[in-house]
């Protein structure tokens, strides 16, 4: 009986003194008893943890959509077809075009890019423009792209 309800209170997602509550017992037998099942590999407990991974996913999905960065994010994209990390990505690229088509053009980008102030690298870094690999920084692969072709449309 007691196992029941203990699976049944994790299934739902309850913390241990909510089971003990409804169970009328001590936390720690709550406690006890649940690592008992978890040495056990209950399966009663496994399935009871699947249950409770899946409203703790809806949990975390519902409470994203209510921060305010993600509705700012979703009004900016219906207005312009894409997100403000695409767009941001896009503006550091073309503020530091100059600097970034030396670090393109030449042999050891590795040293071109540590050529550059280190807060210009934090900021490349962190919008995802350039990558440190192993030893050496490089810029992405998609910055990459994204210079050439805004490089080929600027010549012609």
């Amino acid at each position: 009986m007691r196992r029941l309800i203990i699976l049944e209170g994790i299934s739902q997602d309850l913390g241990h003194s909510e089971i003990s509550a409804q169970l009328g017992a001590n936390r720690w037998v709550v406690r006890s008893d649940i690592k008992y099942m978890q040495r056990n590999d209950d399966p009663g407990l496994i399935l009871a943890e699947e249950d409770q991974a899946q409203i703790r996913e809806k949990k975390v999905l519902l409470l994203t959509e209510e921060t305010r960065h993600f509705k700012q994010n979703q009004r900016f994209q219906s207005m312009t077809g894409i997100t403000l990390q695409e767009m941001s990505f896009r503006n550091m690229i073309d503020y530091n075009r100059h600097e970034l088509l030396v670090v393109l053009r030449s042999d050891d980008q590795n040293a071109e890019i540590f050529k550059l102030s280190k807060s210009v690298q934090r900021t490349l870094k962190k919008n995802g423009i350039i990558i440190k690999r192993w030893k050496d920084n490089e810029i992405t692969e998609r910055a990459q792209e994204y210079l050439t072709i805004k490089n080929l449309t600027l010549e012609h």
